[in-house]
């Protein structure tokens, strides 16, 4: 069990939480390569076009309870349930870092292994794309987010817990500053760029107004 769970390094959250034609076409053409097992895709694009999509909630999966019922899974090392939950996950969106880093654990556990590959490789990309797109360590080099979720992923993989999290305007615009703590105890702040969640949310209250 400890090795399920330590594999499974994703859901470890603290607290518990392109341009051009993004929105359909371009989402749609890099998921069916992903899903075609070209896992060299831009992964940043991908979870760009997927923040563009109509009817996109950034802040979903953090209430999403299917995401409380994997990590009670994963503890009780139902491996089963475990999968099952992962791929709902995944059937509701294919950037879920941790369902598929939970389904690479499962698949691995059963022999699996050109499938868990596949997972893995998928999880390991999206989050690449997360930690590449700055350094975190100022309001001018925040890391690029598409979803709260995101933000907690990644600093469940850097193994550290959130103490506190402010908002602030920063020149680039909107950033979420958490101030960390790592298991020496060492505090430090990550930055978030958030811009794509206030614009995702403002065309979600545009679309529920038109209603």
């Amino acid at each position: 069990m400890k090795a399920f769970c330590v594999a499974f390094l994703f859901l470890l959250l603290p607290g518990l939480a392109l341009a051009g034609d993004a929105g359909g076409s371009s989402y749609d053409a890099l998921l069916a390569q992903l899903k075609s097992g070209n896992t060299a895709i831009d992964f940043q694009a991908l979870r760009f076009a997927r923040a563009e999509q109509p009817g996109y909630n950034p802040y979903a999966a953090l209430a999403d309870p299917d995401k409380g019922d994997l990590i009670r899974a994963m503890a009780a090392n139902n491996v089963d349930q475990v999968a099952t939950i992962a791929n709902r996950i995944i059937n509701r969106d294919y950037t879920d870092i941790d369902a598929h880093a939970a389904l690479a654990t499962v698949l691995e556990r059963r022999g699996q292994t050109q499938e868990a590959a596949f997972e893995r490789a998928v999880a390991d990309g999206l989050l690449r794309s997360i930690q590449q797109s700055a350094d975190g360590m100022s309001p001018e080099t925040a890391y690029v987010v598409i979803g709260v979720a995101e933000e907690y992923t990644l600093l469940g993989a850097m193994g550290v817990q959130v103490a506190r999290q402010s908002l602030i305007q920063a020149d680039r615009g909107p950033v979420d500053a958490l101030e960390v703590v790592s298991q020496n105890g060492e505090r430090r702040t990550v930055y978030f760029d958030v811009s794509r969640l206030f614009n995702a949310m403002s065309r979600l209250g545009g679309a529920q107004k038109a209603r």
